[in-house]
């Protein structure tokens, strides 16, 4: 079989390049040692230099067939690229090294199939067809191995990472499952409760908001994957989930240390998600990551009741609120508190909006649409029905605190102690 050109369907007759004593070794040698290596972490790997070579060794060798005989690069040629992109792959090495190694094994064999083309009429266009052709194929190869185990690599990876996660959440981790995924547990976890916000487009009657968010939850969890620390457990939907971050031992007990790469995480997965991302954390170790998670999505379902904004919450800037809603007696005497405004829901609606004001009537009136004057005669009637009066330092506090517990169970409150 002759090569074709795809486009003009036209035949490559076979290019009369001479028979060259060209040492295909030596020459390897001195175009790896020309590379560009910055992007390999160690770049004396014997194995990865014996890849090199290997790559720009077949990589002018079958060019040059290619011209002499018309026909296509062999498959198994094609084949050796494949394997060793996918061990690339497997090591986690960059893909861009090995193309930039076919690209130079390709340059190093162009002026003796161009020289020899000149010679005849056809033999100039059919020496470039050679060239291309040959390029696409080896490129083509070196892709399509490295794609072909990133895809196996992940879907493993992710079925492991989810089994554990699962097992760490539900409190049922043995030392087997653990040598079975192939990790090794951390001494603490960052337990994050996680709420992916909508994205702009699901409210759009015009798009399926399904896919968009779906899509949403594919690049949060493509740049949870391009972490560069410890991996990162998650159990995640298109609205939230969890996520398990391990916690180095060098960084324990140190807030600092562990406060600025947790933000960084929630800003690069609200950007990844173009969405707002609200987030809770706890620390617990691995035997209390149940108990743990059940915490972290309390305070986060408190935070986004509070309406504290996306970004990280962390217990102890809710800890005061965590304690009023927890139940008791402390909580339903205070939840009573504004039992009297349950038949007037304007007035409830005032009282959220004062302290969302920082207790300034005529931010609370912009909030409210309304004038101050009407503020002002609103929280004149809820002082009459409650006891309590809101500008009295006191009396303030109170009706904030009942406010606060009854966000997380409204509703009637029970007055007995």
């Amino acid at each position: 079989m002759t090569i074709t050109d795809g486009i003009a369907n036209r035949r490559i007759s076979p290019i009369d390049i001479p028979p060259a004593p060209v040492n295909y070794q030596a020459l390897s040698r001195k175009i790896v040692d020309g590379l560009d290596l910055a992007a390999l972490a160690d770049r004396s790997d014997p194995a990865v230099r014996s890849d090199l070579l290997a790559v720009v060794s077949c990589c002018m060798e079958t060019v040059v067939a290619a011209a002499r005989t018309g026909t296509p690069v062999p498959e198994r040629a094609a084949a050796r690229l494949a394997g060793i992109a996918a061990r690339w792959a497997d090591r986690q090495l960059p893909i861009g090294v090995l193309q930039h190694a076919v690209h130079a094994g390709a340059d190093a064999v162009v002026e003796p199939v161009v020289a020899a083309g000149r010679r005849t009429a056809a033999g100039l266009p059919a020496a470039g067809l050679v060239l291309i052709e040959s390029l696409r194929t080896l490129s083509s190869a070196i892709a399509r191995g490295y794609a072909s185990e990133v895809r196996a690599m992940t879907g493993v990876q992710r079925v492991a990472s989810h089994t554990l996660a699962s097992a760490l959440l539900a409190g049922r981790v043995d030392s087997m499952m653990v040598r079975r995924n192939g990790v090794e547990l951390a001494a603490a976890y960052l337990v994050v409760a996680v709420a992916l916000g909508p994205h702009a487009d699901e409210r759009d009657p015009l798009l399926d908001a399904g896919v968009v968010a779906r899509r949403k939850l594919r690049r949060v969890q493509a740049e949870l994957a391009r972490d560069d620390g410890a991996p990162v457990l998650s159990m995640l939907s298109v609205d939230g989930g969890t996520l398990l971050i391990p916690v180095h031992a060098e960084t324990e007990g140190d807030p600092a240390a562990v406060d600025g790469p947790l933000d960084d995480l929630i800003d690069r997965l609200g950007r990844a998600a173009a969405a707002p991302v609200t987030a809770a954390v706890v620390s617990a170790a691995p035997e209390r990551i149940p108990r743990g998670a059940e915490r972290a999505h309390e305070l986060l379902d408190l935070a986004l009741r509070l309406r504290r904004g996306p970004g990280v919450h962390r217990f102890r800037e809710l800890a005061c609120e965590y304690q009023l809603v927890q139940p008791g007696p402390a909580n339903r005497h205070l939840r009573g508190l504004l039992e009297p405004l349950r038949d007037e829901p304007e007035l409830l609606d005032t009282v959220e909006a004062y302290f969302a004001a920082q207790c300034k009537r005529e931010s609370a009136a912009r909030r409210l649409g309304i004038s101050v004057g009407a503020v002002r005669r609103r929280l004149d009637r809820i002082a009459a029905l409650t006891g309590l009066q809101p500008d009295a330092p006191v009396d303030q506090w109170y009706l904030r605190a009942s406010f606060i517990a009854r966000i997380v169970d409204p509703g009637s409150a029970d007055p007995a102690l």
